[in-house]
């Protein structure tokens, strides 16, 4: 395998697997919202006040360090990769 092939298999899965990572993010966005939208609704039949608790912040932080770790994965794979299959050329050369 050449070098070129390792990077184009390994931008081919990082692809693939960041596309599947936001559509797990987004269906877990999607339920906290209904789950949310949800309380509002019973809190409002029961009488009760609704203290809401903002998770803006913990979602932006919990998507940030997800695509951060996917992308150092893909990095150390490709690096890996790399050294294993492909032999450095030496000075002797």
């Amino acid at each position: 395998m050449s070098q070129d092939e390792i990077k184009s298999i390994v931008k081919k899965y990082k692809f693939k697997s960041v596309k599947i990572l936001m559509g797990f993010l987004l269906i877990a966005v999607f339920a906290n919202w209904y789950l949310i939208n949800s309380s509002i609704e019973r809190h409002a039949e029961l009488g009760l006040p609704y203290t809401s608790s903002d998770s803006g912040f913990i979602w932006g932080a919990i998507i940030t360090g997800l695509f951060t770790v996917l992308s150092l994965c893909f990095y150390s794979i490709e690096k890996i990769l790399l050294e294993l299959l492909i032999k450095p050329k030496t000075e002797l050369e």
